[in-house]
């Protein structure tokens, strides 16, 4: 037995097409992330800091998530990147001076003292060791896994931990009441790290090392010329990967609306005959049946459901009703609708050119 073979629909094998396409594209790029911008307090992914904000929540302390720079009822400000512009920066070091404590885990900010560039030991070592540690709050700390730590020039007034008298990852200076503490980077402090060595014991340390603390993580505003972020980075992944998804089904329907399987099919245009022509040519092949009184009916039968149809005379309506309300439409002598279309009888050739051009007539004048 044969087999016949069966061939989709052209509309469903795009919809199929345009399916896997856009399966693909979830599959390359993965699950839409929830793990938020890297140091995010409110993020739970690997580069997040939202642990830290469970760990010092659990240490009695307040933590303050609003966006915005830290207040008289802050004690401690936690500056994780420096996005400032040069008025908050003001505005902080206002606040620092009158009593406050500012972290600072960018080493390229401005509020840091300068970077030490790494030694043999910092480039294959694994963990930052406490070395010489003048900083009371972080006596319990004795390493710390800090990623890829950066370490600052310690000066004579300065308090340092996780180092020496020369260089250190964490160097503390006074300024007019308040502290600026400098950390050499935040990978010690995110979600991934935190749980290392002594990691958690250094935040806490420097961040709540009193019961009731308040900690003030800055979120400044943008500032009103725009920001550091560009639009790219305004835009979530989620809709970047919906615009992808998008722009292949547009690409795939592109695609099928240009691409013509095959060779084309020429298409035979169908002839369009004048309604008075091919009524005279129906009456001539009637008329060569030897039968007048037959083709003048098919001729009137075709003239009348033509004038219905123009008049919007309903199909059981008499040959008069029809006759004059075509004369009322069209101006048309009513006898000369009559002769056209009534069942006056025909018996011989003659007549039935009678009819014809009576019929012809009045398509010419009416129907066209």
């Amino acid at each position: 037995m044969t087999g016949t073979r069966v061939r989709l629909p052209r509309g469903a094998v795009v919809a199929a097409g345009v399916a896997a396409g856009l399966l693909l594209v979830a599959l390359v790029g993965g699950r839409p992330g929830r793990d938020g911008p890297p140091l995010d307090p409110r993020s739970d992914g690997p580069l997040g800091t939202s642990a830290l904000v469970s760990l010092l929540g659990g240490l009695g302390a307040e933590i303050d998530l609003s966006t915005g720079l830290p207040g008289p009822a802050d004690d401690v400000a936690l500056l994780l990147r420096d996005r400032l512009d040069d008025k908050q920066a003001d505005e902080l070091l206002a606040w620092v001076a009158d009593g406050g404590r500012l972290v600072v885990t960018d080493p390229g900010s401005r509020f840091t003292p300068a970077v030490v560039g790494p030694g043999i030991d910092d480039l294959v070592a694994d963990t930052l060791e406490r070395g010489t540690c003048t900083i009371d709050a972080l006596d319990g700390v004795g390493s710390v896994d800090g990623g890829t730590p950066s370490r600052f020039e310690v000066a004579d007034a300065d308090d340092h931990c996780l180092g020496d008298g020369d260089a250190a990852y964490v160097v503390t200076h006074s300024f007019g009441s308040g502290d600026l503490v400098a950390v050499g980077g935040a990978a010690a402090l995110t979600n991934d790290l935190l749980d290392e060595r002594d990691n958690a014991v250094l935040a806490a340390g420097l961040l709540s090392p009193l019961e009731g603390t308040r900690v003030r993580v800055v979120d400044p505003p943008v500032p009103a010329g725009g920001g550091q972020r560009s639009l790219s980075e305004l835009v979530s992944p989620g809709v970047r990967r919906a615009l992808v998804q998008l722009g292949i089904a547009f690409v795939l329907y592109a695609l099928w609306r240009t691409i013509r399987l095959g060779r084309p099919v020429r298409e035979e245009q169908p002839v369009h005959i004048a309604g008075s022509e091919l009524v005279a040519a129906v009456g001539r092949l009637l008329s060569r049946t030897r039968r007048p009184e037959a083709a003048a009916e098919a001729v009137r039968g075709r003239l009348r459901r033509a004038l219905r149809s123009r008049v919007g005379v309903p199909d059981g309506a008499a040959d008069a009703d029809l006759a004059a309300a075509v004369a009322a439409r069209t101006g048309v002598d009513v006898e000369q609708v009559l002769a056209a279309i009534d069942d006056r009888p025909v018996r011989d050739d003659e007549e039935l050119v009678a009819v014809l051009r009576s019929v012809s007539s009045l398509s010419s004048e009416v129907l066209l």
